[in-house]
């Protein structure tokens, strides 16, 4: 299966979903402790500070770049610019779209084709699948507070584990700054259709403003497909 002619769009989707609702994991470190939290009262302070944020995200615009990798090849970065309007997330594209390149007709050209279509169509399985995992719900949340084993770690910081988190036999953690009551990094492992799936996202923060994801990235090792996604330049809009 060959990448050409696919642009880094097909991957992209996880990227806006994120964007757009990674804030609701906030509320994970708002009641954290070594013990572990009490669920209820962390479930409503997950929702209420997932609220919180969103708010605050809409009031900014900023940089998103998308690298993809295919069997050990880098693919041409794409930047956007990234805001909200109307309550919508809008993605800009600021870099140049790759070149189509190659001819355009016979047998081997159906086939790349073809080939290409089956690899968008299985990018839009993974990017439901790392939706799931982007957006709990609150009641997955308190699932999780109930469930989940929390421990101190070196950092200083208290990790939280959970299985059976979206799908069974995954595993959910979060990484949590005690003082902030805010998480520093999230990390999955699932499957999607039988192949590994792992993600990480690591978290920024805009100084007065939301927490953001900085940098989030997806695996599927089986496929040898990898795509890293950096988010930066946070501006307040005028």
């Amino acid at each position: 299966m060959r990448l050409h002619g696919l642009t880094p769009a097909a991957l992209t989707r996880p990227a806006r979903v994120a964007l757009g609702v990674v804030w609701l994991l906030v509320g994970v470190g708002s009641a954290a402790s070594a013990q572990g939290p009490n669920p209820g009262l962390a479930a409503d302070a997950y929702a209420a500070s997932a609220k919180k944020n969103a708010e605050l995200m809409q009031k900014y615009t900023w940089k998103m770049r998308v690298q993809i990798t295919y069997k050990g090849e880098a693919r041409p970065a794409a930047l956007y610019q990234m805001n909200y309007a109307n309550g919508q997330l809008q993605k800009t594209m600021l870099s140049a779209p790759p070149p189509e390149t190659g001819r355009k007709h016979g047998i081997r050209h159906r086939i790349k084709e073809e080939k290409i279509a089956d690899f968008k169509a299985w990018a839009g399985q993974l990017t439901d699948l790392i939706k799931r995992y982007m957006a709990p719900s609150p009641g997955t949340m308190m699932d999780f507070y109930s469930r989940a084993t929390f421990s101190p770690v070196p950092s200083g910081n208290v990790r939280a584990t959970d299985v059976g988190f979206i799908q069974p036999g995954d595993t959910a953690t979060y990484w949590i700054n005690p003082a902030t009551k805010r998480p520093t990094r999230y990390a999955f492992a699932t499957s999607l259709q039988g192949d590994p799936v792992t993600c990480t996202v690591r978290f920024g923060q805009v100084p007065g403003g939301p927490q953001y994801a900085s940098q989030i990235n997806v695996s599927v090792p089986s496929k040898e497909v990898s795509a890293t996604i950096t988010n930066f330049n946070y501006q307040l809009n005028q």
